[in-house]
């Protein structure tokens, strides 16, 4: 081995694979560079919100997380790029046999997603919810030759304006994602978040935005300046809504941005967002219960939260949108859409299988 030797991607992520080593693979929006953290012990850190504020490395989080200790950390043992990966030797413990953690996934039929979103808009119209998002699983055969970091890879080339993520615990296995969505980003003195709802697949006709979209968008708007303002020195700048392009799909979007004060840490900013309309619904506790009873398959860590915290004095959680899990011999992707009382459940169906094409396109 010559002092010129550099360790790949791809080695990498099969030294870590073997050995159970709980590792990411980042690339933040419009950035080149793939970003890695990893641990050199096996044992995953399962954290309360507040334990993670002052805490450094990379967090996991799934849809439901409660006040347990649900937060995944990826502990920093190695943090680097693609460029400059260590030499594969630093495991710190021998492989244990740790269970992995069983989930059921079981597709939506087209049926019983419409009767779902149809249940939903009686709901709303009586007065229940001002809005739900509805989600399904997708499975896939897993083509023979797939293969994870080529797939990641390929993702990143794709979609330069996503965070796109591949991240791995032994425990809860291998899930990659490209998130057009932030939930909270703290850098250069500034806080920011987006409130990102209402999508249309992309054309080459004039975008026009109809009463369904504009709902969606001014209920996840309304409430990030409601649960945020106690936090708040003064009020945010906002810019938007504009119409953002995330691979085959174009979205409303607002962003955000708040001047640091010693309330808004990005706890706090997550302990009040988290789920928000454009995952979960309103009034949220409500929702949440409704999507745990009334969804097929458990969400997992599909619209949770992930990213890098405390790192180089930065912050960037993002919301686990456009992702999926790899299984031993298939993909399950998670697609979800947010149903109101102008919603029609078919385009909602086919909102869902749009927004699958993020990922399947590339297979």
């Amino acid at each position: 081995m010559t002092g010129h030797f550099k360790t790949s991607l791809l080695s990498f992520f099969d030294y870590c694979f073997t050995n159970r080593l709980p590792f990411a693979f980042y690339r933040l929006p419009n950035e080149k560079k793939i970003k890695v953290i990893a641990q050199k012990r096996v044992e995953l850190k399962y954290l309360t919100l507040h334990q993670a504020e002052v805490s450094r490395g990379f967090i996991f989080a799934p849809f439901h997380t409660g006040k347990r200790k649900s937060q995944i950390l990826i502990e920093p043992d190695i943090v680097t790029d693609e460029k400059n990966l260590p030499l594969l030797n630093f495991k710190e413990d021998r492989p244990m046999l740790i269970p992995v953690r069983e989930t059921t996934l079981t597709e939506t039929s087209k049926t019983e997603f419409v009767a779902l979103v149809n249940g939903i808009k009686g709901r709303i119209v009586s007065g229940d919810f001002k809005k739900i998002v509805a989600a399904r699983v997708i499975k896939k055969v897993k083509p023979v030759q797939f293969n994870s970091v080529k797939f990641y890879q390929k993702l990143c080339s794709r979609y330069a304006h996503a965070f796109v993520s591949l991240v791995y615990t032994h425990e809860h296995g291998l899930w990659i994602g490209a998130s057009p969505e932030i939930l909270v980003s703290v850098d250069d003195n500034v806080v920011s978040t987006y409130s990102l709802a209402g999508t249309k697949l992309k054309s080459r006709a004039p975008v026009v935005w109809g009463n369904k979209e504009q709902s969606e968008q001014k209920i996840v708007s309304d409430y990030i300046l409601e649960k945020l303002s106690p936090f708040a020195s003064k009020p945010p700048s906002i810019h938007g809504p504009e119409t953002v392009t995330a691979g085959n799909l174009i979205h409303l979007r607002t962003t955000f941005k708040y001047t640091p004060s010693k309330r808004m840490t990005w706890t706090n900013v997550v302990t009040a967002l988290h789920p928000t309309p454009a995952v979960a619904g309103l009034p949220k506790k409500k929702a949440v219960s409704f999507i745990l009873r009334n969804e097929k398959s458990s969400r997992n860590f599909y619209s949770g939260y992930l990213g890098p915290v405390n790192i180089n004095q930065t912050t960037h959680l993002f919301v686990n949108l456009r992702c999926m899990q790899v299984l031993e011999k298939s993909l399950a992707l998670h697609v979800g859409c947010g149903i109101t009382a102008e919603s029609n459940a078919l385009e909602e169906w086919n909102e869902t299988k749009a927004k699958s094409q993020t990922l399947l396109d590339l297979l």
